[in-house]
């Protein structure tokens, strides 16, 4: 009987070591207090993003990060328009502001601009001077989604709507936080109007590998280009 006893006993005593265990790992995945990237932040125009990439390492000095995912575009190596409605190289043959916006065929009936603006600028600058014309996390990820995304030899990316109508967007490289101009002819970086927390907005980098969309500072300085309904 003794000996019987003593068998439930380490039963009972193993049961509740799996438990407690099952217990530790539960909180040590879900509770924020173990793991902060449980906690979830909410977009500012109500839609929490869903394609966002480990963000990028100090040591890097927070430059895109495309190691980790694949790419949302596959890049298709084609011969720039040379259309003069669409210039790659930014606002510097025709002004921004009396540029036509042009409409893709997207489902919300977004219509985007067909050149940058004519100079790189960091989050609040662009939310200032643009407001609601600054494309949200939303808006970006329809582009993507709805529209044929090509590589252009001399760089860039040539988005094709569902009507078949375009536009481009150049590498236009960044101006990091201490104000030194990065990666042109490299990297297309442009602002959303989507803040994360404080200091942080979602920004949308390409390069020849893909498309990334990812939470940055926002003293960065970026490309802009801007929408309207």
């Amino acid at each position: 009987m003794e000996n019987k006893n003593s068998s439930t006993l380490s039963v009972i005593a193993l049961i509740i070591s799996i438990i407690a265990l099952l217990i530790s790992l539960f909180l040590a995945w879900c509770c924020p207090c173990w793991r902060s990237c449980c906690h979830k932040h909410q977009a500012a125009d109500g839609d929490q993003p869903t394609v966002v990439s480990a963000q990028p390492s100090a040591a890097s000095e927070q430059e895109a990060d495309f190691s980790d995912q694949q790419p949302v575009a596959q890049p298709i190596a084609e011969d720039p328009d040379p259309s003069p409605m669409v210039n790659p190289d930014g606002a510097t043959k025709k002004k921004a502001a009396t540029a036509p916006f042009i409409d893709l065929g997207l489902p919300s009936g977004t219509k985007w601009r067909i050149i940058n603006e004519d100079a790189l600028m960091t989050y609040d600058e662009a939310i200032e001077k643009f407001d609601k014309q600054l494309p949200s996390y939303k808006q970006f990820k329809e582009l993507y989604d709805k529209c044929e995304w090509k590589e252009l030899k001399d760089g860039g990316y040539k988005v094709v709507g569902p009507n078949g109508n375009h536009i481009i967007f150049p590498f236009t490289g960044f101006i990091n936080c201490t104000g030194e101009f990065r990666m042109g002819n490299e990297l297309g970086d442009y602002w959303t109007s989507t803040k994360k927390g404080e200091k942080d907005a979602y920004r949308v980098a390409m390069n020849a590998r893909g498309v990334v969309f990812q939470e940055h500072p926002c003293c960065y300085a970026r490309g802009i280009r801007l929408v309207e309904k």
